[in-house]
């Protein structure tokens, strides 16, 4: 072997280790911080129920989620995943 090809070989495979290291260890924590107004949020979200984008239900859940100050969780329907 040539020190040219040892060199090549050593520096794939710390390549390779960092690649999949970044993935393994990296257990950070998610942190939400809203970047609108929660007024702003409840217009947009009365605004979306009224031109049919979202149902009553959809509505009631999302301004429930909203005014508890939390992340909104939009679940896809059968008919967006086709």
């Amino acid at each position: 072997m040539t020190k040219k090809s040892v060199v090549t070989g050593l520096a794939l495979a710390v390549a390779a280790g960092g690649l999949t290291g970044c993935a393994m260890f990296n257990r950070g924590t998610l942190h939400y911080s809203r970047t609108t107004t929660i007024g702003k949020e409840l217009v947009d979200l009365q605004e979306a129920q009224a031109k049919g984008a979202i149902s009553d239900e959809e509505y009631t859940k999302a301004k429930k989620d909203i005014l508890e100050g939390g992340p909104l969780k939009v679940e896809k329907t059968s008919s967006e995943t086709k």
